[in-house]
């Protein structure tokens, strides 16, 4: 899929909004039916109806701009599995509000505000900081329906998969370092505490694999996988060892830390960010193959499984059972609570009704659910929506079951099966898994690991009046 800088399935699921149920179940029949979704829809987008952020239309127009790229085409079904799912949610919780206020599940809207990093003037007032997060409303499109008499605007933080069995998507991506945040100046304080002791865990980590590096020789290889020229030695601080940074032409444009090289070769530690054109270093940051001797230029974006490669015995050392995470877990499990606390409101976004007034805007997540099948139909299954109004009845009801204390626990199981340099963690309120966490590395290991995030299986069973404000309280 060409890229356009926007999220495709964001404008099919605004666009679908202004269909009626009977529109959508003719699009999904067959591939001309969503061929003609997608010329329908690009003369919405194209109308007053769709209103964007600044400078973000002609993006957004672009998803519908090549109906054969097969990317575009899933995210039209996702757009309308959306439409589904947050039409059946709409007449029920407008109902909660007044009964002389229900929108009919036919009902087509008045608008849709697509957001971004600026929003649209109308629904700016819906647009919360709060908590140390300056986006904490993570609707990607708000839609409008007059109703002088109740909720009008409802906010859908919208997701994507292609099979209703599939792994959930992951509801957040963050940083590890930006979790822990609050709009409290004592409260950040502390925070910034827990985050250095973490990071002084984890520099004391990477010095030691570094270090290791050094004195290590990979299989079949007389030299280890990191060499020094003339007789030198890393330094014995720690945090010493992690300032030291290595130019590596041709791979990236800055200087990287000693454990983010990529390839094998000599350093000249008194020289690392200028390391000199001789017979010496012209092996540096360059990798065997597995057919030969010979030295190759590794390549921007190349997953490494060679086993010569710094890259290689790095990522070994952090999927092994001493890895990163087992430095990281001691701190983390000492102020679990405070994770815990931090990350259900982040991904759950429990807080916003204490911000925004519940009866006049509503927030959903929604999983859009569809596919195409080889001969070009869509499958549009019924997407998946968890209302911030059930989600709250829904943690209530574990309240009200004597289970008041979140708590971040290890995920044995998944992380026996798991051989990848991640960890897997339980978000739980007693004896309820409620959020299903994994922490992982993506790109440079001195880069923060990141958070992703799926509602539990158990949860979703608190849940199971979906589109009502009944939640089953646990035994």
């Amino acid at each position: 899929m060409a890229k356009i800088g926007v999220e495709a399935s964001e404008i099919m699921g605004a666009v679908a909004m202004f269909m009626t149920p009977k529109q959508i179940e003719n699009y999904s029949k067959d591939a001309i039916g969503l061929m003609t979704f997608l010329k329908e829809g690009k003369k919405i987008a194209e109308s007053d109806k769709i209103v964007y952020p600044s400078g973000t239309k002609d993006k957004f127009l672009k998803a519908f701009a090549d109906p054969h790229d097969k990317d575009f085409l899933l995210a039209a079904v996702a757009g309308m599995s959306a439409s589904i799912a947050t039409r059946k949610w709409v007449p029920t919780r407008s109902a909660q509000t007044s009964r002389d206020a229900v929108i009919n599940s036919d009902k087509i809207p008045e608008k849709v505000f697509l957001t971004g990093d600026s929003w649209p003037k109308e629904v700016q007032q819906f647009l919360v900081a709060r908590d140390g997060f300056d986006s904490y409303n993570s609707s990607d499109y708000i839609i409008k329906w007059t109703n002088p008499k109740g909720l009008s605007y409802y906010g859908i933080s919208l997701k994507k998969k292609k099979k209703p069995k599939a792994g959930d998507p992951t509801l957040i991506n963050k940083a590890f370092d930006t979790v822990l945040q609050s709009s409290n100046p004592k409260e950040l304080k502390r925070l910034n505490e827990i985050k250095k002791e973490i990071d002084e865990a984890k520099v004391k980590y990477f010095a030691r694999v570094v270090k290791e590096a050094s004195t290590t020789n990979p299989p079949g290889s007389k030299t280890p996988y990191l060499t020094f020229t003339k007789g030198q030695v890393l330094p014995n601080s720690p945090e010493d060892v992690m300032k030291i940074r290595v130019n590596m032409p041709g791979f990236a444009k800055k200087a990287l830390p000693l454990i983010d090289i990529k390839g094998i070769g000599k350093i000249d530690l008194q020289k690392s960010k200028n390391q000199p054109e001789t017979e010496e270093h012209k092996n540096i940051f360059k990798i065997k193959t597995k057919y030969d001797n010979d030295y190759r230029e590794f390549r921007k974006g190349e997953m490494l499984n060679e086993s010569l490669s710094m890259r290689a015995f790095v990522n070994k050392k952090v999927a092994s059972k001493d890895s990163v995470y087992a430095a990281m877990l001691p701190v983390v499990n000492k102020y679990a609570d405070k994770f815990a606390n931090a990350l259900i409101n982040l991904i759950l976004k429990i807080k916003l009704y204490e911000s925004l007034d519940d009866n006049k805007f509503a927030f959903a997540l929604v999983t859009g659910i569809g596919d195409i099948a080889k001969d070009g139909t869509p499958i549009v299954s019924p997407g998946r929506l968890e209302s911030l109004h059930t989600v709250l009845c829904g943690l209530s009801a574990l309240q009200d079951a004597g289970k008041t204390k979140y708590e971040m626990t290890l995920d044995d199981e998944a992380n026996k099966k798991s051989e990848g340099a991640k960890v897997f963690f339980k978000l739980k309120k007693g004896d309820i898994n409620i959020i299903d966490l994994n922490l992982r590395y993506k790109g440079g290991f001195t880069s923060q690991p990141q958070f992703q995030a799926t509602i539990s299986d158990d949860f979703k069973d608190v849940l199971t009046e979906q589109y009502g404000k009944i939640c089953r309280q646990p035994k």
